[in-house]
C-alpha cells in the first residue's frame, strides 16, 4: 500500500469517527482484531467505536485540524488539534460547558487498507487544567 493510501485511511478514520460519527465506516477501516496501545486499550474495532462514542458524549461541535500526517511504510504518525465544548465527563471532570483546544499525537499501523494497531497520547493533565481553571 502506498504512503498516500495509508495516510488516507487514517484521515478517513478521524473524519468518519470524530466528525461524521459514521461508526459503520469506522468498523470497515479498523481491523476486527485491532490493538490500541494507549490507556484506552481497545482490543477490537467494536472497542474502537466504543471509545469514539464516549468522545462524542464528551464534546459537542468537535473540530479537528490535521497539523501533521505522514507515513513511513505501514506506519502513519499524526498530530491533530482538537477543539470543542465539553458537554460530558472528560478525564474525570464533570461537564463544564467550557471550550477547550489541545493537540494529540497518535501513531497507526495500516495493513491492507485497515488500521491494525495504534499508539496514542492525549495530554490529559493539560485537558484537566483547561477544564478546571
Amino acid at each position: 500500500m502506498a504512503m498516500d493510501e495509508t495516510t488516507a485511511v487514517v484521515r478517513e478514520f478521524f473524519t468518519a469517527g470524530y466528525i461524521d460519527h459514521d461508526y459503520d465506516r469506522v468498523m470497515d477501516l479498523v481491523a476486527q482484531d485491532y490493538v490500541d496501545h494507549s490507556p484506552a486499550g481497545a482490543r477490537s474495532n467494536a472497542d474502537a467505536v466504543g471509545i469514539l462514542r464516549v468522545v462524542e458524549g464528551m464534546f459537542n461541535d468537535l473540530r479537528l485540524t490535521f497539523e501533521d500526517v505522514f507515513a513511513d511504510g505501514a506506519m502513519v504518525s499524526t498530530r491533530i488539534r482538537y477543539e470543542g465544548r465539553q458537554i460530558g465527563e472528560c478525564c474525570g471532570v464533570a461537564p463544564t460547558g467550557r471550550r477547550i483546544a489541545f493537540e494529540a499525537l497518535e501513531n497507526f499501523r495500516v495493513v491492507d487498507g485497515m488500521i491494525v494497531e495504534s499508539w496514542g497520547y492525549w495530554p490529559e493533565a493539560q485537558i484537566v487544567a483547561m477544564l478546571t481553571e
